[in-house]
């Protein structure tokens, strides 16, 4: 018995330590008719330490039906004095031969794709990230959630 709760107990440590430099994980349900222009998922995070790089990922959800290989994004990301940053972002999620990027289950794929890697927020405090989908098509079908994920790296020298 002892041993299986020290089993038990090192898996508990090693989940946390991983999440220990993530600062959001998102995922937001989006509108069941399609992803619009209008409609604009917003996390906020906060930074603690700006003399760090930091990892940032775009969460989506999206079924087999979807008809691209990749999607678009548009972030607006406002920093604590009120600087904002437009980035428009390019994201794979399909290689050529249709197999897809993502982890799923019957139809439903979920994506955690790097979109910007180094990323160097230079202010202490509460940063606000809104991705929206900029495809060609106004109304973007078979995604349902979208989201970020932010993850402090290492420090700069």
């Amino acid at each position: 018995m002892k041993k299986y709760l020290a089993i038990l107990a090192l898996v508990a440590i090693s989940i946390t330590a991983c999440n220990e430099n993530v600062l959001v994980d998102t995922f937001h349900e989006l509108p069941a008719d399609g992803w619009g222009y209008e409609f604009a998922v917003t996390d906020s995070f906060t930074i603690d330490k700006p003399n760090h790089y930091h990892a940032v990922s775009a969460n989506l959800r999206a079924s087999a039906d979807y008809p691209y290989a990749n999607i678009h994004l548009l972030l607006t990301i406002t920093a604590p004095d009120g600087d904002t940053t437009q980035i428009k972002v390019p994201v794979e999620l399909a290689e050529k031969s249709g197999k897809w990027l993502g982890s799923g289950l019957g139809d439903v794929f979920t994506f955690q794709r790097p979109i910007l890697h180094r990323k160097y927020f230079n202010q202490k405090g509460t940063y606000t990230v809104t991705i929206a989908q900029d495809m060609r098509l106004e109304n973007l079908p078979s995604v349902s959630a979208a989201g970020i994920r932010v993850e402090e790296q290492e420090e700069i020298f």
